[in-house]
């Protein structure tokens, strides 16, 4: 796709973070963006921005996890502008990694809400509606470099799960010979508030005096306050969006933001397979004493995550 002018991109996720990125970005290409985001008052100060950059945006308040909510999004976008021809299905929330037989069923049903079943109802949604008008198109889907790794908890689960559903969904565009292509992205370490996901979570899924506590709980919430200071030394979501339009310019399938973790994420995660190994722990949340620098050289790539 090369041809952005009049076009309609619709963007979850838009409020902050790599989502607001993504709209101003598409603005700037002379595009019609449709802003969606769960958080009311930030996307509402998000699309006013926009609007005071004379850019054609609309805002709509949506809970990807719901496929009414997806629906009713897809609607607004098509009575505004018609048609729609890009869409970033990003939104998504994080997690820590617990031990997996600890996490409890509300951690399970929010994480796997947001991050997988908002991809699987924005794929639902929109790809009949961008096939029915038959021109150009691109679908991005945001999983993460955690979901070509091993490990990284639930998140790395939901992260992995949308991997496989974007190659998959490639699979099936080709077979119908559709004008649209498929990326999904797996950024690294990028200077977002998704540490503190935990924000928007549905007060029916949040956790209660039920939830027992234990030592790896006391890991969790230290490695939180350290992921916090790190996240925020990482590439900034101007950077990740301007890759995201190259990718899409140039139908780059597997979106990677952070080449240098290629090689012991990607590549090593290739070879432990094919040598029937197993992955090591993770020394992140394994081991207390690593500092915010080294996550940061452990998120830039120039340190394996469990390395010794």
């Amino acid at each position: 796709m090369q041809d952005f002018e009049g076009k309609v991109a619709v963007v979850t996720g838009a409020a902050s973070g790599m989502g607001r990125a993504f709209a101003e970005r598409f603005a700037a290409e002379g595009m019609k963006v449709v802003l969606a985001d769960v958080e009311e008052p930030a996307l509402e100060a998000a699309v006013i921005e926009l609007q005071h950059q004379e850019y054609d945006v609309l805002g709509v308040h949506t809970d990807v996890s719901k496929q009414e909510s997806v629906e009713s999004l897809a609607q607004r976008a098509i009575e505004a502008y018609g048609k729609i021809h890009v869409v970033c299905n990003n939104a998504g929330v994080g997690g820590e990694r617990g031990m997996i037989w600890e996490e409890t069923q509300k951690a399970w049903d929010y994480m796997m809400g947001v991050n997988f079943w908002g991809v699987v109802h924005g794929i639902r949604v929109f790809v009949p509606k961008m096939l029915e008008h038959g021109e150009e198109g691109h679908i991005v889907n945001t999983a993460s470099i955690a979901g070509l790794g091993p490990g990284w908890g639930i998140y790395g689960v939901t992260k992995h799960a949308v991997v496989a559903m974007t190659e998959w969904l490639s699979q099936n565009l080709q077979m119908v010979d559709a004008k649209i292509n498929a990326s999904v992205l797996c950024p690294s370490g990028v200077a977002t508030n998704i540490t503190s996901t935990w924000r928007n979570r549905p007060e029916e899924l949040q956790e209660d005096s039920s939830t027992p506590s234990s030592i790896q709980e006391m890991r969790i919430k230290r490695y939180r306050e350290r992921m916090t200071a790190a996240v925020a030394a990482g590439k900034q979501p101007a950077e990740i969006a301007e890759i995201v339009l190259d990718a899409i310019k140039n139908n780059d399938f597997y979106i990677l933001t952070h080449p240098e973790q290629e090689e012991w994420r990607v590549r090593s995660r290739a070879e432990m397979i094919v040598s029937r190994k197993g992955p090591t722990p993770s020394r992140l949340i394994m081991e207390e004493d690593w500092s915010v620098d080294e996550i940061v050289r452990q998120m830039r790539g120039e340190v394996p995550d469990n390395a010794p």
